[in-house]
């Protein structure tokens, strides 16, 4: 089945040998080259965008469409984002991936994406559970390096949460939905600086208060990333955390397992409630982990069974040992007995206030120990 790209369209889906839709007749291969197969969202009138999956000469790629035309800045910004920066965290959009076309309802703005392979974290959390220090760490660094690359391009994401990052199979994340992102300009610094108006993104639990008062600034996003880790590390999202009334420092490390002091003020610094208490920039955050890592100590290995029978069980040559000298004791002690006169011993007894027994230690009682 296809689906019709006419967002006006009362019957969207069409056979696949349809080659228009059959309710309002617009060509159902978008620019001769893209077929959309499904929708990745459920469809919502009230939805800004739609997002399809779709076929390009067979392979699947990411097709958003733009139905609110007001945001056309902001969808234009996006494409020109994705079509900027080149890493692999970071889905891909070719030179030729913005566009506009006419249906019948008017213009309709399109962009085509790379399709991501893998599922979000917000999926992983729930089939997987809170992940490791290691992971933790791991996932940090990367998102570092992500965000390293959008700030150095002079934006900031303002929505980094769960859902908007995804695990390709082979390990690498991929930050997605830039649809929020914003340049940091002197005119957007000026804005903010004397209070004017400026559209918030809120996303409960990971943005911080700078950003709900419309005053984002790229500590923003570091503040919205260590929220994410807490979220992965408690299994709890941070809306259920407890925060202090006076200061909004958030209670999360309760709710976590053990981790090394350096990375629990490294998180901390991420969530700190003001920007000036974060670190100033995304390489700050991967000397950190850097440093973090070179002093982690190496963990044990585990002794292996076998040495570890070796170092708890004595060995027959050494029991054997322990029996002929325990004999020779005996024997020795016998003699010295036999040999000294009984008063001499009842004297050392009455002199001493003790006993001289015989020692007489059974083999047997000793092979049984």
């Amino acid at each position: 089945m296809s689906y019709c790209i006419n967002p006006k369209c009362s019957h969207r889906l069409n056979p696949d040998a349809q080659q228009t839709c059959q309710a309002c007749g617009t060509p159902l291969m978008v620019q001769q080259r893209y077929r959309l197969l499904e929708p990745l969202r459920a469809l919502d009138e009230w939805d800004t965008t739609e997002i399809f999956e779709v076929d390009d000469g067979g392979q699947r790629r990411v097709f958003k469409i733009l139905k609110a035309a007001k945001l056309l800045p902001h969808f234009q910004r996006e494409a020109q984002t994705l079509q900027r920066v080149r890493h692999p965290g970071i889905p891909q959009v070719e030179p030729d991936g913005f566009f506009t076309i006419e249906v019948p309802a008017g213009q309709v703005h399109c962009l085509v994406m790379e399709k991501v392979a893998g599922h979000t974290l917000e999926q992983w959390l729930k089939e997987h559970g809170p992940i490791s220090e290691s992971l933790a760490v791991e996932w940090l660094g990367q998102m570092g390096e992500i965000l390293h690359q959008i700030h150095t391009q002079g934006l900031f994401h303002r929505d980094i949460k769960l859902s908007n990052m995804m695990l390709r199979p082979q390990g690498q994340l991929v930050l997605i939905d830039f649809g929020t992102v914003r340049p940091v300009t002197n005119t957007y610094l000026a804005k903010i600086a004397v209070a004017q108006e400026v559209t918030s993104v809120v996303s409960p639990g990971y943005t911080p208060l700078e950003q709900i008062n419309g005053k984002a600034v790229p500590q923003s996003d570091f503040y919205a990333l260590g929220r994410s880790i807490v979220h992965l590390l408690t299994g709890q999202h941070p809306v259920g955390l407890p925060e202090d009334d006076q200061t909004g420092e958030l209670g999360w490390q309760p709710s976590a397992p053990p981790l090394s002091p350096r990375l629990a003020q490294l998180i901390d610094q991420l969530i700190a409630p003001f920007p000036r208490q974060r670190p100033l920039s995304a390489q700050a955050i991967l000397q950190q982990l850097a440093q973090l890592s070179a002093s982690a100590p190496l963990a044990a290995q585990p002794l292996p069974q076998s040495a570890l029978k070796r170092i708890l069980q004595p060995s027959l040559r050494t029991l054997v040992a322990l029996n002929v000298g325990l004999l020779c004791l005996n024997l020795l002690l016998g003699w010295y007995r036999f040999a000294s006169p009984a008063d001499t011993d009842q004297s050392y007894e009455a002199a001493n206030g003790v006993s001289l027994p015989l020692a007489n230690v059974s083999l047997a009682k000793f092979n049984r120990l």
